[in-house]
C-alpha cells in the first residue's frame, strides 16, 4: 500500500540527468512526484496528462517525475513523450520508491507545504487525476485548464 493522505511525506535527494541533487526539502510550497517506469504502459498514458498540467500550473507547483529506470531511458522517454517538468532518477536502489511504499506505477502523490501528503493515486483513474488538475488549479489561483478535452481515454487502467 502507498503512504496515505496525511502521512509525513519522506525527505529524498536525488540526482536529475545533470548529475544537479534536489530535495524534497529544498523545495518549498506544493510538490507533485510522480513516481514511474518508462516500459510501463500505464504511465506512458498517465505522463502527457501530467505535462499538460505542469504547463498549466508549474509556476506555482514543483512537479518532480521520480524515474525508476537509468539515466539514458528516462532521458529518452521524457524527450519523447514531450516531458518538460523536472526528471529524478530513482535508479538503480529504488530507495524513494521504496520510502513511499510504491507498489504500483505510476503513482502520483500531491504533498503540501508542510511536507504532509494531501493527494495519491496509483494507475491511471481518470476520475482521480480530473480531482487533481482541479486541486492543482485551486492551489495555483488560476482557471481549471482541461486536461482530457477533445481525447478518448479509459476511465481506469491498471499499472
Amino acid at each position: 500500500m502507498p503512504l496515505k493522505v496525511g502521512d509525513a511525506a519522506p525527505d529524498f535527494t536525488l540526482r536529475d540527468y545533470e548529475g544537479r541533487e534536489f530535495s524534497l526539502s529544498g523545495l518549498d510550497g506544493f510538490k507533485l512526484l510522480i513516481f514511474y517506469k518508462v516500459t510501463c504502459p500505464t504511465c506512458q498514458l498517465t505522463l502527457p496528462f501530467v505535462e499538460k498540467m505542469y504547463k498549466s500550473y508549474g509556476g506555482e507547483i514543483h512537479f518532480l517525475g521520480l524515474v525508476q529506470d537509468p539515466e539514458g531511458e528516462a532521458r529518452r522517454f521524457a524527450e519523447d513523450y514531450g516531458l518538460t517538468f523536472l526528471q529524478l532518477i530513482d535508479a538503480p536502489d529504488y530507495k524513494t520508491s521504496i520510502d513511499y511504499e510504491v507498489m504500483v506505477v505510476p503513482t502520483v502523490y500531491l504533498v503540501d507545504p508542510e511536507g504532509r501528503i494531501s493527494f495519491v493515486e496509483e494507475s491511471f483513474v481518470k476520475a482521480s487525476l480530473e480531482e487533481l488538475n482541479e486541486k492543482l488549479a485551486e492551489i495555483a489561483g488560476r482557471e481549471v485548464n482541461p486536461i482530457f478535452e477533445d481525447v478518448s481515454v479509459p476511465p481506469f487502467k491498471a499499472g
